[in-house]
């Protein structure tokens, strides 16, 4: 399992275009991709997972990933969300 702190680009809210993205990534790979911020955790692959977020504040959210291949989903969700 990995787990890597994550942001959204400029600190901003979540929009629709970007979750249709981290959506589009991780669901090209096995392994569970979940986001959790605070107690809340969401699968990556669930846009409506994603909005449910509501991120303004982003202080404590990690990308954390389970399964064969993790590293890789993993590099490739952080690449959309750099």
């Amino acid at each position: 399992m990995i787990r890597k702190p994550i942001s959204f680009p400029g600190y901003a809210p979540l929009t629709r275009a970007l979750a249709a993205e981290v959506v589009q990534v991780a669901s090209a790979y096995q392994s569970r991709v979940m986001i959790q911020r605070g107690q809340k955790i969401v699968n990556a692959k669930s846009m409506l997972g994603l909005l449910s977020l509501g991120a303004d504040d982003q202080q404590g959210m990690l990308l954390v990933a389970e399964g064969v291949d993790e590293e890789a989903a993993v590099e490739a969700v952080l690449a959309v969300l750099a």
